[in-house]
């Protein structure tokens, strides 16, 4: 069974003598149920680009078929990581940086494309947009939870 995103199982006790009415060992992440959708995402992403890259070099407009599914397989190594542990922030900033990668592939693919194509990598680079927006903000929860625990 998958491991949930960042929580503990039991609050420690607060350190020193005043009684807590919040205690800030308590991890609280407001887009955990995001995160985890986020990284099955990915690894059905990525599915989709190694098993099945010239329907995908379609549905996009990404003619390197092999870029595709070199993106394929870092989309299922990040979507592993992001599911199999408990500290999932390295990994969730891993997957911005290929969103990074993802957008000037794109850009560079839309340059020479016209009708329909173009608009097939426009809405492409539009999902991955709102996709990489996600990213950061989830990244960026995760990066303010490891600041306030001190596990």
């Amino acid at each position: 069974m998958l491991k949930s995103v960042p929580r503990m199982t039991a609050p420690k006790s607060t350190h020193g003598r005043a009684p807590s009415h919040s205690p800030p060992d308590t991890r609280y992440v407001p887009g955990n149920s995001l995160i985890r959708f986020l990284g099955l995402f990915s690894v059905g992403l990525g599915l989709a680009e190694m098993l099945a890259p010239r329907e995908m070099s379609r549905l996009t407009g990404v003619r390197q078929i092999g870029t595709l599914q070199s993106y394929g397989m870092r989309e299922i190594i990040c979507g592993l990581g992001i599911l199999s542990t408990n500290r999932p922030t390295g990994w969730m900033w891993a997957r911005v940086a290929g969103d990074a990668f993802d957008l000037a592939t794109l850009a560079d693919n839309m340059r020479n494309q016209q009708g329909e194509n173009y608009d097939r990598a426009k809405a492409a680079m539009l999902a991955v947009a709102g996709v990489t927006f996600m990213d950061v903000m989830c990244s960026m929860q995760l990066c303010v939870a490891e600041s306030v625990t001190d596990d």
